[in-house]
């Protein structure tokens, strides 16, 4: 599918969301504040086809976001107003506390923390004990009650009782905030959605895209790349989606482990034909049985299992630029330099704290946002040293037609197999490494801090107090970073 160079936007704009349960209220504020801030700013440049975002990628709570972003646009065929929206979806699922609803508990914690500084404060106390009773009796809209399950391999009923909510109630509300199935294009200046989930049986990545192949269709390829006798065969896994992302895509993003039961999807997997009548095997080496017989493609399909895409990118920085550069070169066929990306990254788990904690809920708290916090710039570092090198190759080739080697020594060259493929890579030419090569004009941060009321279940704290400060928190917080960024520095 070659594009006219005309066509081909020099830089395009990027969102990237974490998750973070309840903290995903956060970044409906920052995003308020960003969108109106780009939205004026692409006014003022007189950009009119300009859709503040062209990419919205997200991670368990932050794809449930950034889906309610992209369904408005679908409708509406515009952002204006998706601010709005959002948070008008956080206001849905947030829930009063019996500890917002008391009036003498925040005093009475305060009068506490008043004579002895070792108890919460106030505003400490609501959180964690809103938190306490909404990971007892669930969140209306969001999830149920704890389930209990007894231990039976154990029998160790004190120890190893599993405690589990269903995610339906979340998956309802975000079916009354987005309209499936997301099936968005270039071609309509729609915004491109980009969710990230996790295999749990192969435990790898698996990113869907509501933007469709050269060929139309809309899926997601994963696993090894199956290469038999010299002939391409496709990757071990593919689940197909035509009609767009649904919002069972977007629950497998935020189907976080224990607490919530895995999300299921239908994924095609390949077999290898059967060989003189013998048994056939599945690529982990189990028989497969009469019932599973396979097509003629050697592909079955069968239901496989899903959770949180935090649990390997949190922060899907990587899992954008390589799906962009992909989009470009592989499908729109931009042979020289794609889009430049501009990208923002709102993070809900500080990477950063001064105070070291003592106490065992500020320990728990600080490890689960080491754990959860954005380690993508050592992603940033390592795409650009990328494209560092393509531009050295590029200029070395440049080089080379200058001092008289022959054009057909090159050509040689870059049509030569790379020498790593066919395992996790689809194989490739040196030439498809150094074309649509990519850069980022940068990539600006937007992190929520902690402070002395932060608990260690925060992302279950879905109390109206408590949205509403990280809805404000988040506004607030980008406002100030909006105000000390410099022109150059801000994605444009």
């Amino acid at each position: 599918m070659l594009m006219n160079t005309s066509d081909i936007p020099q830089k395009d704009r990027a969102l990237v969301l974490q998750g973070g349960g309840s903290l995903g209220a956060y970044e409906a504020g920052a995003y308020k504040a960003l969108y109106y801030w780009l939205a004026k700013k692409d006014r003022e440049e007189g950009k009119k086809k300009s859709s503040t975002f062209n990419i919205i990628a997200g991670t368990s709570i932050g794809a449930m976001n950034a889906a309610v972003l992209t369904s408005y646009f679908v409708e509406n065929n515009t952002y204006e107003g998706s601010a709005e929206r959002l948070i008008e979806f956080w206001k849905y699922l947030s829930e009063q506390s019996l500890a917002d609803s008391n009036p003498w508990f925040r005093f009475w914690w305060d009068s506490m923390h008043k004579m002895n500084k070792a108890f919460a404060t106030g505003e400490a106390a609501r959180r964690y004990y809103s938190a306490k009773e909404f990971s007892l009796m669930g969140v209306p809209n969001v999830f149920s009650p704890r389930i209990p399950m007894l231990d039976a391999k154990f029998w160790d009923l004190c120890g190893n009782t599993w405690y589990r909510f269903s995610n339906e109630p979340l998956k309802r509300s975000l079916e009354k905030f987005a309209k499936f199935p997301i099936a968005t294009s270039f071609e309509d200046n729609q915004p491109r959605l980009i969710l990230v989930a996790v295999d749990v049986a192969d435990g790898l990545p698996v990113t869907f895209d509501s933007y469709p192949k050269a060929d139309g269709s809309r899926k997601t390829e994963y696993g090894r790349y199956i290469s038999q006798e010299g002939n391409e065969i496709g990757f071990e896994r593919v689940i197909k989606y035509d009609k767009g992302i649904t919002s069972d895509h977007v629950m497998a993003s935020g189907s976080y482990p224990v607490n919530f039961d895995y999300a299921s999807l239908e994924v095609e997997s390949y077999y290898p034909p059967r060989i003189n009548g013998s048994k056939q095997k599945d690529l982990t080496g189990n028989d497969i049985t009469q019932n599973d017989s396979v097509n003629s493609s050697y592909y079955k399909k069968k239901k496989r299992y899903f959770w949180d895409g935090g649990l390997m990118s949190n922060t899907p920085l990587s899992q954008l630029v390589l799906m962009h550069r992909n989009y470009w070169y592989q499908i729109r066929g931009v042979k020289e330099k794609v889009p430049t990306l501009g990208i923002c990254v709102i993070n809900v788990h500080p990477k950063q704290q001064l105070e070291i904690p003592t106490d065992h809920d500020g320990v728990v708290n600080r490890n689960n946002d080491i754990t959860f916090s954005d380690r993508s710039h050592r992603d940033e570092e390592v795409l650009l040293l990328i494209s560092d090198y393509i531009d050295l190759v590029k200029d070395l080739i440049k080089i080379g037609k200058e001092n008289g080697i022959k054009d057909e020594v090159l050509k040689e060259l870059m049509n030569r197999q790379t020498k790593y493929h066919g395992q996790v890579l689809k194989p490739r030419k040196y030439k498809e490494i150094i074309e649509g090569s990519f850069d980022i004009a940068e990539v600006v941060r937007i992190e929520r801090k902690n402070d002395e009321n932060t608990i260690s279940d925060k992302t279950f704290d879905f109390s109206s107090g408590t949205i509403e400060n990280l809805l404000q928190n988040g506004y607030d917080d980008t406002m100030n970073a909006i105000n000390s960024w410099r022109t150059s520095n801000v994605p444009e």
